[in-house]
């Protein structure tokens, strides 16, 4: 695959991997392997506005470019507006084409990231072949990866489109970066909040408004969340998302013990930094467990109807997956109520595993337990 191209000629290199928040996360293994390979090279990522600021910490990226799905979306919604909205999407190509990319890498594999492929003008466009993409994205990319089987984790699966590019090179260490401000923030948050004295446990127990089928429940996290107050002094701090907020106040209200919930969803980057500082990170199958993973927290992922090999953590960071197979999972049927997946799944047995991960009691009699 690498074999007709000449890697002494690249200097500028097009990511391209919109959303989401989590998916986005998983492709920094490449980003890091992509750097190492050339340092000096020109690093651009084409990514949609919901998970720019994740990247905005991240020193291997020269430049984010930021895809205006919103303004071509609301153009194409209306036929008055159609032609206008291709318009837009013709504008930011030529801004692309602008920058003469070497080389173009589709992490995302639709119709959408072919198209931004394809009108990058990159001579060289690695993505995935027909099989392993959707809606046509094959049709778009010269270089075709196939992998070897259909069910890869997304970490290794987005590295071995990039190896298509660098040569075999395993999962290279990366974290997400944060910035001043990112860590100011959170400084405020620690001395007005938190004592720092007591094991630190984040719990995200919230999706996206998209996607409910992955909760495992306000009640059983705040049935967890006492448990680990009980058993470890804990200083848990619920955290959550836009459109979140119902959710993770039902769980501190559930609570007989206190918990830290804070007035107002954090940023991107500002949860990674947050996640960064504490002990242990729990919840379920989102972006948030991916921030955490990514920035050496180690995370209890509870799923249910989504796939654990797809959805791994980063395996460079401690993480325990509980989950309970059942027939019919891994499903991720957005209008499942029955959640067979979820039951069996105790409060108890999370906070065995959290428990574990902190380093059994040694590490909370350093905490004068």
């Amino acid at each position: 695959m690498t074999s007709d191209i000449d890697k002494k000629e690249i200097e500028s290199i097009l990511i391209i991997r919109l959303s989401a928040i989590g998916d986005v996360i998983r492709v920094l293994p490449s980003l890091g392997l992509l750097r190492k390979r050339f340092p000096m090279a020109k690093i651009s990522w084409v990514v949609e506005e919901a998970a720019s600021d994740i990247l905005g910490g991240m020193g291997e990226i020269d430049e984010i470019i930021v895809f205006p799905k919103k303004r071509i979306l609301r153009k194409l919604g209306r036929p008055w507006t159609f032609f206008g909205a291709v318009g837009e999407f013709v504008k930011f190509s030529k801004e692309l084409r602008r920058s003469s990319f070497d080389v173009a890498l589709d992490y995302h594999g639709l119709l959408k990231s072919g198209l931004i492929s394809f009108f990058s003008g990159a001579p060289v466009r690695l993505g995935f072949a027909k099989g392993f993409s959707k809606e046509l994205n094959h049709l778009f990319n010269n270089r075709k990866i196939k992998l070897p089987v259909p069910k890869l984790s997304r970490i290794t699966r987005n590295l071995l489109l990039t190896e298509g590019l660098t040569g075999v090179d395993g999962v290279p260490e990366i974290h997400i970066g944060t910035t001043p401000e990112d860590r100011k923030v959170v400084d405020i948050i620690e001395a007005e909040y938190l004592s720092g004295e007591r094991p630190r446990i984040v719990v995200h127990p919230s999706t996206s408004p998209r996607t409910p089928y992955k909760r495992w429940g306000a009640e059983r996290y705040a049935a967890l969340s006492d448990i680990l107050v009980s058993r470890l002094k804990a200083e848990v701090i619920i955290t959550f998302g836009p459109g979140e907020e119902d959710t993770a106040r039902e769980v501190r209200d559930g609570m007989k013990h206190g918990a830290t919930i804070l007035d107002r969803p954090m940023r991107l980057r500002e949860l990674a930094e947050l996640y960064r500082r504490s002990d242990v990170y729990v919840g379920g199958d989102t972006g948030p467990m991916h921030i955490a993973s990514f920035v050496g927290t180690p995370v209890v992922a509870i799923f249910g109807p989504t796939d654990p090999i797809e959805n791994e953590p980063y395996v460079k960071t401690p993480f325990v997956m509980i989950r309970r197979p059942t027939d019919c999972s891994p499903c991720r049927k957005k209008g499942c109520t029955r959640g067979d997946c979820f039951e069996g799944i105790t409060p108890e047995e999370v906070a065995d595993e959290v428990i574990r991960l902190l380093g059994g009691y040694r590490k909370a009699i350093a905490y004068g337990i």
